[in-house]
């Protein structure tokens, strides 16, 4: 019985301790890398050739987060937008450091790190970040310490996986924090990343249908497209209220290519 626990530790214990080249900051940098990321960031992708340039200010705030946070610096219950926020930031920053250190890779999923050779293992589970005085997969930051114990389906749009797939980058605030990912759900409800129309009918984003429990057992919706159908507009509001009782939605296609406004570009040998 002990065996999967024991390689399950094993397993973690083989995972990369990314060091971030920056001195810990006297002072909270977040306003500085908030600034740039928002400049970054385009509903077509990112621009990582931009970001490059100012790579000093995602290292100083990954550097600062890695021995801040709700623990370290005792934040209070009652700063749930606060721990929140710095969760979900942590996690897209790490995500864009990650993506930067293996040279903008054509996916994240490709990247490989020790033993984490299979799909999507290297960059979100074998690549470990120091946050809050913790070392932390990427994963584990977004899925457990954020969405499982918060239990707030809106967290999804928030959390950026490097592709695609995600809703455009950006950061988030610690006050009015659940105005905020309404908008951008409602954004990207409403956009082609979160519904298409193909041959008359609609497919959605897959984190509709890879993580539809969660946008139902979490809140008071029918289903899935009941729940959608709150932050849809036009044709596809009326689509979504349609299936509500009889919701089998179809995901799109996955894009998982990294988010980059354009590709990354590559020598023959690479």
């Amino acid at each position: 019985m002990r065996l999967p626990f024991l390689a399950f530790t094993v397993l973690i214990s083989c995972a990369e301790r990314v060091q971030i080249d920056a001195d810990v900051p006297t002072k909270d940098p977040s306003s500085a890398w908030a600034k740039t990321l928002n400049s970054v960031s385009t509903r077509q992708g990112i621009d990582f050739e931009k970001l490059q340039e100012q790579r000093s200010d995602l290292d100083r705030y990954l550097a600062w987060a890695g021995e801040h946070g709700q623990h370290t610096d005792g934040w209070r219950e009652s700063k749930e937008d606060k721990r929140i926020a710095f969760l979900l930031n942590v996690h897209n920053a790490a995500v864009l450091h990650n993506i930067l250190r293996h040279d903008v890779p054509n996916s994240p999923d490709d990247v490989q790190v020790g033993v984490y050779k299979w799909d999507k293992a290297g960059f979100y589970w074998g690549s470990k970040y120091r946050v809050d005085s913790e070392w932390s997969a990427i994963n584990h930051i977004g899925f457990h310490d954020a969405v499982s114990r918060y239990q707030e389906a809106l967290l999804w749009v928030a959390l950026h996986d490097g592709t695609k797939d995600s809703a455009p980058i950006k950061w988030w605030k610690r006050r009015k924090l659940q105005s905020q990912l309404e908008k951008a759900m409602g954004l990207f409800v409403n956009s082609d990343r979160g519904m298409i129309q193909t041959d008359g009918t609609w497919s959605v984003n897959p984190l509709f249908v890879n993580r539809g429990e969660d946008f139902v057992f979490w809140t008071d919706a029918e289903d899935v497209c009941d729940w959608m159908a709150g932050y849809a507009k036009g044709k596809r509001k009326q689509w979504l209220e349609s299936q509500i009782g009889n919701c089998a939605l179809t995901a799109r296609k996955p894009d998982r290519r990294t988010d980059a406004i354009k590709p990354p570009q590559r020598t023959v040998d690479d």
